[in-house]
C-alpha cells in the first residue's frame, strides 16, 4: 500500500475519532470488517461445525485448524501475535487510532454470526495497534 493511501486512513481514523461518538465509530468499522470476512472462509468452518456434536466440539475442532482460535476456560478468544490487516500493518506504530481495530471485531462477528446464523458478541480487549503485545477479541455466543 502507498504513502498515500496509509496518510488516508490514518486521517479517516483521525477524523472519525474526533467527529463522531465512540458507538457509531464501533458501528462503521464493524461493518467495514465485516466486508473482508471471505464467503469460502466462512464455508470451510460451515463444514466443521456441520460435523460437530455441539458448540464445544465444534469449537474444539475449529481451534485445532484454525490457529488464532484459543480456548481458556469458558472463554473462547481470535488472538493474533501481530496485525494482519494489509491495509494498515505496515503503518508505523503510534499513527494510526486502535478505533481502526474494531474492523476485525466486524470480521469475528461476520464468520461466527454466518456459520452458526445468530447474532454474536466480540469484545476487543487488546490491539496492536494501540500498543499491545498482540490483538485479543473474546467470542461470546
Amino acid at each position: 500500500m502507498s504513502g498515500r493511501n496509509e496518510n488516508w486512513i490514518v486521517s479517516l481514523i483521525a477524523g472519525l475519532d474526533e467527529h463522531v461518538d465512540e458507538k457509531t465509530r464501533r458501528k462503521i468499522l464493524e461493518q467495514c470488517g465485516r466486508q473482508c470476512q471471505s464467503s469460502i472462509f466462512i464455508k470451510k468452518v460451515k463444514a466443521i461445525y456441520a460435523k460437530s456434536k455441539n458448540i464445544d466440539d465444534f469449537l474444539e475442532k475449529l481451534a485445532s485448524v484454525y490457529k488464532h482460535l484459543h480456548l481458556d476456560r469458558d472463554n473462547v478468544y481470535i488472538i493474533y501475535p501481530k496485525c494482519y490487516c494489509p491495509w494498515v500493518n505496515k503503518i508505523p506504530k503510534g499513527k494510526l487510532s486502535g478505533t481502526y481495530c474494531y474492523c476485525s471485531v466486524g470480521w469475528a462477528k461476520a464468520l461466527f454470526e454466518g456459520v452458526l446464523g445468530r447474532p454474536v458478541e466480540v469484545v476487543k480487549e487488546a490491539s496492536i495497534i494501540s500498543g499491545d503485545k498482540q490483538c485479543k477479541f473474546r467470542i461470546i455466543f
